[in-house]
């Protein structure tokens, strides 16, 4: 379930942070129904200047007073409430979120992940990982990551495939966007086995879009990358 939530600036940048992980919201005639979120669903979020973001939901619990609130969660991650009487008569829930991503600023995030997601490392003699890293954002809102590993035969994999595999692993199969780091920390595009990989997960694959530059920003779909692709009556 996705619930669409209005939030003003100062708390939507602290759920940004990460310096507020609990947004406390009031069950009035006009308010959502904040009872029948559950663990795993998303809320989207408008600020007039951070625009449109979204969190998942960890737990949700209702509380009667204040006092209830403070007691079992705190206060150093918890939004602030002043509507006293409508909290007097329904009480309130305290919503516990993690943050994914902004809309506005979404490739700049997927950037951060696949660069630090790289670790160059010797696994053994014969594999190395690390060098290159990527991030996907999928249709649920999801962010996934992997890393290249090299070997000494041809059992290597691409960061995008390894992200792939933790997404397909994860039950997913419909990416959204791609970004991919090199070891230099340059915006990479994908080889053309990890294109045919691509183009092979969903029928909305040739939509996937792809980071070409972070500065200036550049996107580039799937389907400008591999043309005249061959399987599209098959997927």
């Amino acid at each position: 379930m996705i619930i669409k939530l209005n939030i003003d600036e100062e708390n939507a940048l602290a759920f940004k942070n990460n310096t507020k992980r609990i947004d406390v919201r009031v069950n009035n005639k006009n308010s959502k129904d904040y009872d029948k979120l559950k663990k795993g669903d998303v809320i989207e979020y408008f600020s007039d200047n951070l625009g449109i973001f979204y969190a998942r939901v960890k737990e949700v619990n209702h509380y009667q007073t204040l006092e209830e609130l403070f007691a079992l969660e705190g206060t150093r991650y918890t939004t602030s409430i002043n509507d006293e009487e409508t909290i007097k008569n329904n009480g309130f829930y305290a919503i516990h979120i993690e943050y994914l991503y902004s809309e506005n600023t979404v490739w700049e995030e997927l950037y951060e992940k696949a660069k630090c997601v790289r670790n160059p490392r010797d696994v053994s003699g014969m594999i190395s990982a690390g060098q290159v890293g990527a991030a996907i954002l999928t249709n649920n809102h999801n962010i996934y990551t992997g890393v290249c590993i090299d070997t000494a035969s041809t059992l290597g994999m691409c960061g995008e495939r390894n992200a792939i595999a933790n997404m397909i692993t994860n039950g997913e199969s419909e990416i959204i966007k791609l970004v991919c780091v090199d070891s230099k920390g340059n915006v990479g595009s994908p080889c053309g086995a990890c294109r045919e990989y691509l183009m092979q997960l969903s029928k909305n694959s040739k939509n996937i879009e792809i980071l070409k530059n972070i500065e200036p920003k550049e996107i580039v779909k799937l389907e400008e990358l591999i043309p005249d692709w061959w399987g599209y009556d098959r997927v």
